[in-house]
């Protein structure tokens, strides 16, 4: 029946498990693109002129620019905890950090130690606060290291990854029905955002069962920061104003509290580009600058693998570092690459490259047993993994996930990044794509994880970012077998959605794959959960919890970009109604305990958030900012 290999993966997770960040904005968003049409014109769309087209041919030959030492103060302390937590029906895996300033951070972990260890502490100053209009050049480039001048020379045109809009045709009432379904969305959007101006405006986000404010990521106003995008494309023009004049009073150099290295990069500096690259406002440019330089100092570990947390104003933490302590995440070390990489390109320092592509090195090397399968921990000292455990849900996802998404970026200028995607995905499709056993759906794949050398049949919500990643790179890399597969976990993870009370996908389930023997007695017994939608049917345990994740909705969408399939907005759709049946608050949404059973429950949490948008113009970061691709050298 139920493998003992399934109790061997040990999921540690913090004990307050809670996510505060707000991903219902990124479902909007979306939602919303999943209703608009494919531009027939990408290019056509206002962009701010990208620094390197007005350089002469020659730009390797440039040998007088001065560059910018970057250095910061050494780290100083940390004092972390970890608690196992076991998985069971109601108990949220979300990963989950909690730190001594009471943080709680999505796709964190902290482990404690409690031997001391005195470092010598220094005051090397940051990068000054002019922004470059030429990139940097080092004045010692070691032969190993990965030359930006010569990538951003080496970009060049990928393949379309959306499909022909000239074969797009819709009769006069599928676009009315479509403008009114994306119109629901942007009404949706506005309930939560007047909800959040309302009882919220400053803070980090709103509590929308209580009408309260809470501060988990030191008040400069996340939900702000995270939705200016989404603001900007849905042209609600005088919010985005608001929004503009709130954030230009923000000091991002300094922090109150231990910040989350991980969620502020996906967050404050991904939306701060975006919108910068959205609206051409230098202020955005020169919050998020700001913003790239007071963190450079949690990279300062031996490895360059920042560390999890970072006090801007005080360093590490104010009670003493124990580097032997600090685990580094692989989500979090592989999911800082576009957001550095861009400010980058946007600034011209080259040594935000150098810090994320230094963080690719240490992975790319680091012994694996299995090529492309890359654990969830990792030694910020050493640069070695330091367990077998292999999950594309939680600690592991969006590393991924960008490394697809930096070779798109830089047009695949560093083969590196295609190297190591594909070495993932085959390891993936041999080691954790399995079939299930769902009564009428034997064709559904699930895709579970993978600890101590044997399967382990669990799938998360959170890997159902999967489906989209495997069709952006099924595209760009000629990989047709990829969307093959991305079409089929994307008919999975909608399947968990409609196999619900609500209509609503779980945070993950454990299922029985083929072959798997099921005893008469225990089959009865889920039989009758199954027949009454309290488990989808072949699933033996689930986490009910949902936390307005968006990943479903963004493969869907995704899948709708690259095939042009219009099942998937009718699939988009859908979900929505589900969300707005059973979400829906008199603020703004609520995530929910349950999503089975007989007495729905909300739990007071609005997690955050294409005509315009293309896929084959600009790359999304994890956190659904659109960042403009590089484009060749003229």
């Amino acid at each position: 029946m139920m493998s003992p290999n399934n109790n061997k993966f040990s999921w540690r997770l913090n004990s307050r498990l809670r996510i505060t960040i707000f991903l219902l904005f990124i479902f909007s968003l979306l939602t919303y693109q999943i209703f608009n049409t494919v531009d027939k014109y990408p290019n056509i769309i206002d962009k701010p002129k990208q620094w390197w087209n007005d350089f002469p041919d020659s730009i390797e030959t440039i040998e007088t620019i001065e560059a910018i030492e970057t250095t910061g103060p050494t780290d100083t302390s940390d004092t972390i905890n970890n608690t196992d937590t076991e998985i069971n029906d109601t108990t949220d895996t979300t990963d989950t950090t909690d730190t001594t300033d009471t943080i709680n951070i999505t796709d964190t972990i902290d482990i404690t130690d409690t031997i001391d260890t005195n470092i010598n502490k220094n005051n090397d100053t940051l990068v000054n606060n002019t922004i470059s209009i030429i990139p940097t050049i080092p004045s010692e480039t070691p032969s190993s290291k990965l030359d930006y001048l010569k990538v951003i020379n080496n970009v060049s045109l990928l393949p379309n990854i959306q499909f022909d809009p000239r074969k797009f045709n819709e009769t006069p009432q599928e676009k009315e029905l479509r403008e009114s379904r994306k119109e629901s969305v942007k009404q949706g959007f506005l309930h939560a955002w007047k909800g959040y101006v309302k009882y919220a405006w400053g803070a980090d986000e709103v509590l929308p069962i209580t009408n309260s404010s809470s501060n988990g990521f030191n008040g400069w106003g996340a939900t702000i920061v995270d939705a200016l995008d989404t603001l900007w494309i849905m042209d609600l023009k005088e919010e985005f104003k608001n929004a503009t004049e709130f954030i230009a009073n923000v000091d991002f150099t300094k922090s109150n509290t231990s910040i989350s290295i991980f969620e502020t990069t996906i967050r404050y500096l991904g939306g701060l580009l975006s919108a910068h690259e959205l609206s051409g406002d230098e202020m955005f440019l020169k919050k998020a600058k700001e913003l790239g330089e007071a963190m450079i100092p949690s990279f300062n570990s031996p490895t360059g693998i920042p560390y999890n947390t970072w006090n801007l104003t005080k360093g590490l933490t104010e009670i003493g570092y124990r580097p032997y302590s600090n685990l580094g995440i692989l989500s979090q070390a592989g999911t800082l690459q576009l957001e550095y990489m861009k400010l980058a390109q946007l600034t011209g320092d080259s040594s935000f490259f150098d810090k994320v592509q230094e963080i690719t090195e240490v992975l790319d090397k680091a012994k694996k047993k299995i090529p492309g399968f890359y654990p969830l921990y990792i030694s910020q000292t050493t640069g070695q993994f330091i367990n077998d455990e292999i999950s594309f849900g939680g600690m592991g996802d969006s590393f991924y996930e960008y490394l697809i998404k930096q070779y798109i970026y830089v047009g695949g200028a560093v083969d590196q990044y295609r190297r190591m995607y594909e070495e993932s995905i085959d390891s993936m499709n041999e080691y954790l794509i399995k079939k299930g056993q769902v009564k009428d759906r034997p064709d559904l794949l699930f895709l579970g994880a993978y600890s101590s050398g044997s399967f382990v049949s669990k799938m998360e919500h959170l890997a159902c970012f999967v489906p989209g990643m495997l069709a952006i790179g099924s595209k760009t890399l000629d990989r047709p077998k990829d969307l093959e597969l991305a079409i089929k976990l994307g008919e999975t993870c909608y399947w968990a959605y409609n196999s619900t009370t609500t209509g609503i996908g779980p945070e993950d389930f454990l299922f029985f794959k083929k072959g798997d023997r099921v005893e008469p007695d225990e089959f009865e017994h889920f039989s009758t959960l199954w027949n009454e939608k309290f488990l989808p049917n072949g699933v033996y345990r689930m986490n009910t919890k949902y936390l307005l994740r968006p990943e479903t909705i963004e493969s869907l969408f995704i899948l709708y970009r690259v095939t042009g399939d219009k099942s998937y907005q009718e699939k988009g759709w859908q979900i929505w109604q589900s969300i707005e049946k059973w979400c829906k608050t008199k603020t703004a949404y609520s995530g929910l305990n349950n999503v089975s059973g007989k007495n729905i429950v909300q739990n007071n949490n609005m997690e955050s958030t294409p005509d315009v948008i293309s896929l084959d113009t600009y790359v999304f970061n994890t956190e659904a900012h659109p960042f403009l691709k590089m484009s060749p050298v003229k």
